[in-house]
């Protein structure tokens, strides 16, 4: 088989079995014809926000909600779509729209999506976090779509992709573009969740194989039974890959950034809290055990975030980084100065597009590992702490998780995902995103359909979380763990025994067949 340059490659035999593997189709986008219902007009979830958000988005906003039926429903008025043309499409996988590689790629190698069988030359730019911020990105990208005469651009992504969907939705509407956008909910961090998307492609893939990267270690602590893993989790701001993570394979210790937030933790609470634990431990002769933390913890923590502020206005207003630290407050300077080199140095890291820290560079893990481990000394030395030396192991998963051949729910998924797309183009629909529900039982009872972009839009009106610049902006908002729900409580109710029975659970690596699957 050739690889995507040409040359020859070799294929394991997984996948090659997995490359023949043919996702299911729920019953209502099987065949050739479907059924469009429109249901209700939509609204916001907070109707508070809504005047700003039908202001920002006269075109998009309050448009009704779409379902995709049976070709044989017996549905008043339901609309037909059946035997359409070839669609020029574009498939975009970044978030700022590099328009002039994309009309140089796309002249050469067009996408056509077509009834009964996808044929797709894909595309791979790679991944960014970059955003649109202005309006000449907005401009550049509809005159791309014009000049290649592109019926649709599809933006598969998550919070920051599909706002900037909505945002070209609307701007190709107010200027009569013929190209129609449509969002995908894509992301393995798990974030982009509201009444109308239950999950997001590549969530169940990096849980899975990051639960079996954990219950490995789990197992070595164990054997050897004389270290301490760190083991941060890729995921960004919210913590629901370290969650859904915990719960499958059972560490001693997980610390969310949800909690940290709220009850307001510093970085010494945080070192005292895990020092407790460990102490605890060591009290029933254990000096081992597993603590996960997600990579969004660091901006948690008050005073860190607080820090990361005035390093990130500095560098905005262009001051050098060696002299950033003569310039911060006499408190956040005392800070910086406790902190280790090497935070100090990733804390200096330019910022992303959205103003967040860079956190797959910050190796929090590794803040916490030193800080226990000095603090654990200082107890021996004091004699509050009279058990074997404290020894930290620190791990940073998510690469290794990122690139994972998805899973079987994940396959079907965005299979799914990439019809209604199709479905979505074809009946006109401009603003949309595509959506599943039901997905907790079989493919076969899956609920196809489409929901305006701007109708899970929200308005933060609060300086609380790392993205002061959205303050009074509509935006996707990305869901944080809910600390009132059903899952965070059993979580907690299981703590303390998580933390001293060694309960580690091995789900075993990733199946695509079976009941594991």
């Amino acid at each position: 088989m050739e690889s995507d340059y040409g040359l020859p490659r070799e294929l394991s035999h997984l996948q090659k079995s997995r490359s023949l593997y043919q996702p299911e189709l729920p019953p209502c986008l099987q065949g050739t014809t479907v059924r469009l219902e429109f249901g209700d007009a939509t609204t916001v979830a907070d109707s508070s926000g809504g005047h700003t958000i039908s202001q920002s988005f006269p075109h998009t906003y309050g448009q009704r909600l779409a379902h995709f039926l049976r070709a044989t429903a017996k549905v008043p008025g339901a609309r037909i779509i059946s035997t359409h043309p070839a669609l020029r499409v574009g498939l975009d996988f970044l978030v700022v729209l590099k328009v002039y590689l994309l009309k140089k790629l796309l002249r050469s190698q067009m996408m056509f999506l077509q009834p009964i069988k996808i044929k797709v030359v894909m595309i791979f730019w790679g991944r960014t976090k970059d955003q649109i911020r202005t309006t000449e990105q907005v401009n550049s990208a509809m005159a791309a779509c014009n000049a290649l005469k592109l019926d649709g651009l599809i933006i598969v992504g998550g919070v920051t992709s599909n706002t900037d969907a909505a945002q070209l939705a609307e701007t190709f509407a107010e200027e009569k573009c013929s190209t129609k956008v449509v969002g995908v909910p894509v992301t393995l961090n798990g974030d982009l969740k509201n009444q109308f998307v239950e999950a997001n492609v590549g969530f169940d893939t990096i849980c899975k194989v990051n639960s079996q990267l954990i219950s490995n270690v789990c197992t070595d602590a164990l054997s050897a039974e004389k270290y301490y893993y760190f083991i941060r989790l890729m995921g960004r701001k919210a913590s629901h890959v370290a969650l859904e993570c915990t719960l499958q394979s059972h560490p001693n210790m997980v610390i969310l950034a949800e909690e940290v937030a709220a009850s307001k933790l510093t970085i010494f609470d945080l070192t005292k809290q895990i020092c407790d634990a460990v102490q605890a431990r060591a009290e029933e002769e254990k000096y081992h055990g597993v603590i996960l933390l997600p990579e969004g913890l660091i901006e948690s923590i008050p005073e860190i975030y607080a820090l990361l502020q005035e390093i990130h206005i500095l560098l905005r207003q262009g001051v050098s980084v060696d002299k950033i630290s003569m310039q911060l407050s006499p408190w956040a300077s005392a800070l910086f100065d406790f902190l280790p080199p090497f935070i100090r140095k990733q804390l200096l890291l330019h910022p992303e597009s959205d103003d967040s820290a860079q956190l797959s560079q910050i190796e929090t893990e590794k803040l916490l590992a030193e800080l226990v481990e000095a603090e654990m000394n200082k107890r021996q030395k004091e004699g509050s702490y009279k058990g074997k030396k404290f020894n930290g192991i620190c791990h940073f998963f998510g690469y290794q998780a990122r690139g994972s051949l998805p899973s079987k729910f994940d396959c079907d998924y965005a299979y799914v995902l990439g019809h209604i797309c199709y479905h979505i183009l074809a009946a006109g629909l401009n603003g949309y995103m595509a959506t599943v529900t039901n997905l907790k039982n079989p493919c076969n009872k899956w609920r196809c359909g489409a929901a305006p972009i701007t109708a899970m839009f929200t308005v933060k009106n609060d300086v609380g979380g790392s993205r002061a610049m959205t303050i009074g902006k509509p935006l996707l908002h990305p869901a944080i763990v809910d600390l009132r729900g059903k899952v965070y409580g059993m979580l907690r109710e299981n703590a303390r025994k998580l933390l001293l029975d060694d309960i580690y659970r091995n789900p075993g690596p990733l199946q695509f067949d079976g009941p594991g699957c």
